[in-house]
């Protein structure tokens, strides 16, 4: 590329002077453009930024009525100026920094974060490991604590992304990133942790307080819905939507135990049960840590877990009676009824607290399971600090959730599990109608 002399444009023709200048003028703005998006290598745009500087400084000599001094330097300084490394949009962070963290009482923490302040410091401070990020020559990275109220603010609300960034005042795409991010941290550090059954002589004395001897959790299942998916097999709900089932096991405090994610589909409920980890611990006796054992006349009783009619009958699964109520099986029912509302009113506040559950989950495939998982880490979270649910599940979303699953569980139970189920279960009912 040459640069012109003003003896070249003195040979200029007026007729063609003015359209030099605008080829020139609009040169200068197509190659603006073009340096600040960086399309091109330094060299070159050293060499076009000297060019360009060349020719509007001659503009200016012979035409300086079209092309004023001030004008000049402005483009100059710009073409000096070179394009911009890095930009950002500047949004506030005072909702955050200024507002939550300094002015807001335990009451609002815990309707908005379903939490006490101190109770989500400490929360932030077992997901360090994870979220940490270091500072760079880019920009300073979010912090743990605000990544850790961004992720809950938006499982406890039904905020889209959008409300959420400006809320934070972070990007859309960066809300995205930050809650799926928290989501796996919470299941790598702390599910295994909190979600089992950690001291089942605990778990029994409060069954039996409810008059449920040697029970160490209820079964029971749930349908949350998620956005359409292409899987084979699945299957959308009389509400409309399709469903994922998630089981869980639920102690006498409400707190999950074991939980399980299956696709609602043909193909999916006849195996959903039987596979389970739960399952098989259970029939080998290794769920239940020292599988501890009550006698009951000459019948000997394992750790029990109650479910509905839908589950099969097993020497270790109670089920109610279906038929030939007689007294003794009607208070045996009734016991059982009392102790599976635990269930029921512990996945009302799952949802109650984590708001997301409550409609169509905006996640990927592969995002639901860390995304449920973290939320019913929370909700154990909460569970054993004692923290209120402020605001129940509304009647509209809880109706999504009333119907569960319909149709027996079914998998292979042998005759001698079912003949054992029988006993465990005739007997009990037994010991409940001759005992206060």
């Amino acid at each position: 590329m040459q640069m012109v002399s003003s003896s070249s444009y003195s040979l200029l023709t007026m007729e063609n002077m003015e359209a030099i200048i605008l080829v020139i003028l609009a040169t200068h703005s197509l190659v603006r453009l073009h340096l600040h998006r960086g399309g091109v290598a330094a060299r070159a745009r050293r060499t076009i930024r000297r060019v360009m500087a060349h020719h509007i400084s001659l503009l200016h000599q012979l035409l300086p009525d079209i092309c004023p001094e001030s004008e000049t330097r402005l483009i100059a300084e710009e073409l000096d100026a070179g394009p911009h490394r890095f930009w950002s949009r500047q949004i506030t962070q005072d909702w955050w920094e200024r507002v939550v963290l300094e002015t807001w009482d335990p009451d609002q923490w815990l309707q908005n974060f379903r939490m006490t302040k101190d109770t989500f410091l400490e929360l932030c401070e077992a997901l360090r490991p994870e979220l940490h990020r270091q500072t760079t020559t880019m920009r300073a990275p979010l912090s743990v604590e605000k990544r850790t109220g961004i992720a809950l603010w938006k499982l406890a609300t039904t905020e889209c992304y959008r409300a959420v960034a400006d809320r934070f005042g972070v990007g859309r795409s960066t809300v995205g990133e930050v809650f799926i991010e928290v989501c796996l941290a919470i299941e790598k550090l702390l599910f295994k942790k909190l979600v089992v059954l950690k001291d089942p002589q605990e778990v029994m004395a409060g069954f039996a307080n409810m008059r449920f001897p040697n029970c160490v959790g209820v079964v029971d299942r749930t349908q949350i819905p998620i956005l359409c998916t292409v899987r084979k097999g699945t299957s959308v709900s009389q509400k409309g939507f399709f469903p994922m089932s998630l089981q869980a096991l639920v102690d006498h405090r409400g707190r999950f135990v074991d939980i399980e994610l299956s696709w609602c589909g043909k193909d999916e409920n006849a195996s959903f049960f039987r596979n389970q980890v739960l399952c098989d611990g259970m029939d080998q006796g290794s769920f239940v840590p020292g599988n501890p054992t009550l006698t009951i006349g000459n019948v000997e009783i394992p750790p029990l877990i109650l479910a509905d009619a839908s589950y099969p009958l097993k020497r270790w699964l109670m089920t109610p009676f279906t038929d030939n109520l007689d007294p003794s099986k009607r208070r045996f029912n009734s016991r059982l009824e009392d102790c599976k509302k635990i269930a029921e009113l512990a996945f009302g506040r799952l949802k109650g607290r984590w708001k997301c559950l409550a409609t169509r989950l905006e996640v990927s495939e592969d995002n639901i399971i860390p995304v449920v998982v973290g939320c019913v880490v929370l909700h154990n979270i909460c569970e054993n600090r004692g923290h209120d649910l402020v605001d129940a599940l509304c009647s509209e979303d809880q109706s999504v959730f009333d119907q569960a699953p319909e149709g027996l569980l079914s998998f292979p139970t042998s005759l001698e599990d079912q003949q054992n189920g029988m006993l465990v279960r005739d007997t009990l009912a037994n010991y409940f109608m001759n005992s206060a």
